[in-house]
């Protein structure tokens, strides 16, 4: 029997290592940290500007349960830890036309305000629709996402009892398009819903209808953190610090070191060694297949579970004084043809007319009259990428702005070229996933079935972020964390 002594390594610190580390510290186990970057959070990160941190990652928090239940288990109160609090109003979604509609997060709301824009017929149409993402949410969500072993759920009595309103409402057609063009005739209403697709990294035109559910888990609640959603990942470092963990910043591990079938050691690019026989694997499972931790774990994964790639983004992290349009915190600017979006990003390259999500961050520490935002563009991951990094930024700052002034919202102090992240610094943050921010693309009908799951074959090996089970997303990515550190706990034979 293996002993609490034993010294487990995380390679990464992404929000799944961070929960890992944690609840295992807690636990009594020495835990070793080793990060590529000089901070923790991975994707859940800021950027550091002269009105203080903007977040350039994440910026909606969700199923906020999830959190509350990992706090718990290491003897903490999540509000207590960060000053959290939950938004009313989910998000503003503008069109070209002046269309404008604000969703809640009580149905009776979304109905009224539904009604008032669109009529009767697509509140009506709504209604259906959010009752079915329930029903699916219900029946996936402690069967299949909060279970750390997927491929049993189902064998899960709650999921036994929902097949039958699952094949109603998951029956043809089975494409998420065709199904929102059988929920809603007011066509701004498929767009609003065919993004949250792009949530996991999908396009709505060729995703499977059951990431409808996406849309119940915002509705149940959208939290916002005092000082930036950046700040869960540092409480969590903060806290695993506490409990001992040593966490290895600006440092990269080149190979994972087998011996008879089990993990002996790793090695890290200044030529250090460490020695474990327990391993956490926080990254994109596709740097298994790309032999960047070691030629004999090339095989190790399926190449199901990390082909195709998901979607990528250009992102602005920026300050600015704005006129025009009121903003929410959570803004959508949409186009007059969602389909041509999609099909300039299969195609490689910027649209033309993109999609635009717009966060309204906090007002800035040095003038009261900016405001910190961070703006998101779906785009190709690298593989699929045609644009020249020398054209990126003009092709990206020309679409963006001049499309929000046609639009009705005015920034003053433009971005420079270092206020944005594309795919290739996302490959560069992130070596391994192709620059994608989601790992696989959700477009096969299994894929949520496809991801690898937190055991490996390798004894002493598991796995943990948003490439595994049970998906991209932080309370996905949490729940990894939480998944992995309980398997690590259970084959040490000490739980």
């Amino acid at each position: 029997m293996l002993k609490k002594n034993e010294h487990i390594i995380i390679v990464g610190a992404g929000i799944g290592g961070l929960v890992s580390a944690l609840l295992l510290s807690k636990q009594g186990f020495k835990v070793t940290v080793v990060e590529r970057n000089g901070y923790p959070g991975g994707k859940l990160r800021a950027f550091s500007s002269q009105e203080g941190p903007i977040d350039a990652g994440p910026t909606v928090l969700t199923l906020i349960d999830v959190f509350q239940e990992i706090f718990t288990q290491a003897n903490l109160n999540i509000f207590k830890e960060l000053d959290l609090y939950k938004e009313e109003l989910l998000a503003r979604h503008y069109w070209p036309d002046g269309k404008c509609l604000d969703l809640f997060s009580t149905h009776e709301k979304n109905l009224f305000s539904i009604e008032k824009v669109f009529g009767k017929n697509s509140a009506a149409e709504f209604d259906k629709f959010h009752r079915d993402c329930k029903t699916l949410f219900y029946a996936f969500n402690n069967s299949l996402l909060r279970n750390g072993y997927p491929g049993g759920f189902l064998t899960k009595k709650d999921f036994l009892k929902s097949i039958p309103r699952l094949i109603n409402i998951l029956g043809f057609p089975t494409d998420y398009w065709r199904k929102l063009e059988k929920y809603f005739s007011e066509p701004k209403l498929r767009q609003l819903f065919g993004r949250y697709a792009t949530y996991v990294g999908g396009s709505p035109f060729n995703s499977p209808s059951l990431l409808q559910l996406i849309w119940y888990v915002e509705f149940l609640g959208v939290w916002r953190i005092r000082g930036g959603l950046h700040t869960l990942a540092n409480k969590l470092k903060q806290l695993s610090t506490e409990n001992g963990v040593e966490f290895v910043f600006n440092k990269s591990v080149t190979k994972i070191n087998i011996k008879d079938n089990n993990v002996c050691s790793l090695d890290l690019n200044d030529g250090q060694r460490y020695q474990s026989r327990t391993v956490l694997f926080n990254g994109d499972p596709r740097n298994f297949k790309e032999g960047n931790l070691g030629s004999d774990l090339k095989n190790l994964i399926k190449k199901t579970a990390t082909e195709p790639r998901s979607l990528s983004a250009y992102v602005w992290s920026f300050a600015s004084e704005t006129t025009g349009v009121e903003l929410a915190h959570h803004n959508v600017f949409f186009n007059e043809n969602y389909k041509n979006e999609f099909d300039s990003i299969s195609a490689g390259q910027i649209a033309k007319d993109p999609t635009l999500y717009i966060c309204k961050q906090e007002k800035g520490l040095k003038s009261s009259s900016k405001n910190r935002f961070e703006i998101i563009i779906n785009a190709p991951s690298l593989t699929q990428n045609k644009i020249t990094a020398t054209k990126e930024y003009d092709l990206c700052k020309e679409r963006t702005f001049q499309k929000l002034s046609k639009m009705g919202i005015y920034f003053k102090n433009k971005p420079n070229s270092h206020n944005l992240t594309t795919p290739r610094a996302f490959e560069r943050l992130a070596p391994g996933a192709d620059g994608s921010i989601y790992g696989l693309s959700p477009e096969r009908l299994l894929s949520t079935f496809q991801r690898p799951s937190t055991k490996t074959k390798i004894k002493g090996l598991y796995l943990a972020g948003g490439g595994t089970h049970p998906g991209p997303g932080l309370p996905m990515a949490a729940l990894s964390g939480k998944h992995a550190a309980e398997m690590i706990q259970r084959d040490l034979a000490l739980i």
